[in-house]
């Protein structure tokens, strides 16, 4: 679930961001769509990302916003392969946002003949190109793993617990059992 909720705020955040330091400007989406044509056209444009990245004009742009995009879906990974999942996640929801403006730009999109091959070049598409993400998202993921390894207590060397009865335990029980005495709270 953290892999999903990384690569929807990662792409929605990337697709905003982009159009803004692109300058896209409202390709004129139907009524209820064009409260949200920043996440629609931006995930666009995030999926044709590999026209932009050889645009000089617009390379930095781009590769800015897939470096914010991977260290949002790092700080939601664990170290791994759990990332790339998190990655493909990502792609699926970029297919999905970059589909919907297709659609809603070209209807005729969905009842030409080559449908199900556009479709699926597509999401291949969108896959690979969120793996653009995983140069930025894997430092992250190994600093928030040391941070959390240096955070975590050390394992005790002994663990032996003396009630004031006498009794000697090799655990850390809640009460005596020689007494009855609490030894320690929940």
């Amino acid at each position: 679930m953290r892999n999903l909720l990384g690569g929807i705020i990662g792409i929605l955040i990337g697709s905003l961001l982009l159009t803004i330091l692109v300058g896209l400007s409202d390709p004129i989406y139907s009524w209820p769509y064009s409260m949200i044509w920043f996440l629609l056209s931006g995930s666009d444009a995030l999926r044709l990302s590999s026209d932009g990245l050889f645009n000089p004009t617009s390379s930095l742009r781009y590769i800015l916003t897939w470096i914010l995009i991977g260290v949002i879906i790092g700080l939601f990974s664990k170290k791994g392969w759990n990332t790339i999942r998190s990655m493909l996640w990502a792609g699926l929801i970029l297919g999905i946002l970059s589909l919907a403006s297709v659609l809603l730009l070209n209807p005729g999109y969905w009842i030409a003949p080559t449908r199900n091959l556009d479709l699926m070049y597509h999401f291949i598409g969108t896959m690979l190109i969120s793996l653009f993400a995983i140069p930025s998202a894997i430092p992250i993921t190994i600093i928030i793993e040391k941070v959390r390894r240096q955070s975590e207590e050390p394992i005790p060397e002994k663990i032996e617990t003396t009630c004031e009865c006498g009794a000697v335990f090799k655990s850390n029980p809640l009460i005596c059992s020689e007494c009855g005495k609490q030894l320690r709270d929940v």
